[in-house]
């Protein structure tokens, strides 16, 4: 009776066992799977953005370029001295308006320089006294012609010693730099009481009959700009006040500081009697009629590799480059490898990155 009553308490222990093990697997089994399908949802929805389409299409527009410039001199002329000494006088200040023939500077001649003219000028007169003698010796045959010939080489390196000693400046105690044209002082590079090498630039006059204004424009709109197109000017401040110009040139070469290639315009100072060297301009270039994609400005970003738009296939955002050809207050025109098929991106394109899958609203 007792062996039985053991048995019995074993056979409860075991089953009671077996009963919580397999709650405890099943609750383990139920945990991971609620876990895994967690886990599942965020990763779906991490990958994929809530975006907004349209469909895109293509029309003639009055194709228009905006640009921006400044106004600079056409010439500018870059004066100095040909003898170095002290500047002694600078009689003008940057901005100034000068006439043709005023003094702009004066310099007092190096003294070195004045003494090496004197040396070229009392050898010359030497070598000039020595070959009169020389050929009155010759004359009396008491000279042969060799003898001659070296006092008239001699004459002639002396002669040669003195102009050079003369352009230098050397004859004079003090020189002066002349406006060479009526124009502005665009630059001082020295300063009153410097001392100054021979050709050391001193001052900077540009021209004030012909201006210059460099637009700039993106590289990748230079092959639709053309010299002898139409542009239309006007100041910053000023946008109701208009010029009416034309691009003379468009360089070749992108500017290492602000990555922009010029369009150069040409302009008679009589014709824009309201700009200045020195004004910031607006510049509204005129392309002509052109086949366009027509699309919101939302829809068109920029990043250091450029313009582009996101166009949707298969649920996934493709980048598309593109380059603006003309806008509006609300659109843009704009020109690229665009599939017409695939709808475009004018909501949510911000957070999109290429081959994002999306998830257009509506559908």
């Amino acid at each position: 009776m007792k062996q039985k009553k053991l048995s019995l308490i074993l056979a409860l222990i075991v089953g009671s066992a077996l009963i919580l093990g397999a709650a405890y697997w099943w609750k383990k089994q139920h945990s991971a799977a609620s876990d895994a399908k967690d886990g599942a949802e965020p990763a779906a929805e991490a990958v994929s953005a809530l975006v907004k389409t349209q469909p895109i299409g293509q029309q003639a527009m009055e194709s228009n370029l905006i640009a921006y410039g400044d106004v600079v001199s056409a010439k500018i002329n870059s004066l100095s001295f040909p003898q170095a000494g002290q500047l002694t006088l600078l009689s003008v200040l940057p901005g100034q308006q000068v006439h043709r023939g005023e003094t702009l500077a004066i310099l007092t001649s190096d003294p070195n320089a004045q003494t090496a003219y004197v040396q070229a000028l009392t050898a010359a007169n030497f070598a000039r006294a020595e070959l009169k003698r020389e050929e009155e010796l010759f004359a009396l045959k008491l000279l042969t012609q060799t003898q001659l010939d070296t006092a008239k080489k001699q004459l002639q390196d002396a002669e040669s010693m003195l102009a050079s000693q003369k352009k230098l400046g050397g004859e004079t105690e003090a020189a002066k730099i002349l406006a060479p044209v009526d124009g502005v002082v665009t630059a001082l590079v020295a300063a009153q009481g410097d001392r100054l090498a021979a050709g050391a630039t001193v001052v900077q006059v540009g021209e004030t009959n012909t201006l210059r204004i460099a637009l700039g424009i993106e590289p990748a709109q230079r092959r639709m700009v053309h010299a002898g197109m139409k542009v239309i000017l006007s100041t910053v401040e000023d946008a109701g006040t208009t010029i009416n110009a034309k691009i003379n040139e468009v360089q070749n070469v992108v500017d290492p500081k602000t990555q922009l290639v010029s369009a150069i315009v040409l302009l008679p100072a009589s014709a824009a009697p309201t700009l200045v060297a020195g004004m910031h301009v607006q510049a509204t270039i005129h392309l002509g009629q052109q086949q366009a994609w027509l699309v919101p400005r939302q829809a068109v970003l920029s990043d250091e590799k450029g313009t582009f738009i996101f166009q949707v296939a298969d649920g996934k955002a493709h980048r598309v480059e593109v380059a603006k050809v003309n806008e509006s207050a609300t659109h843009f025109g704009i020109d690229g490898e665009i599939d017409p098929k695939l709808p475009v991106v004018v909501l949510g394109n911000y957070e999109l990155e290429d081959d994002m899958a999306v998830r257009e609203s509506g559908k």
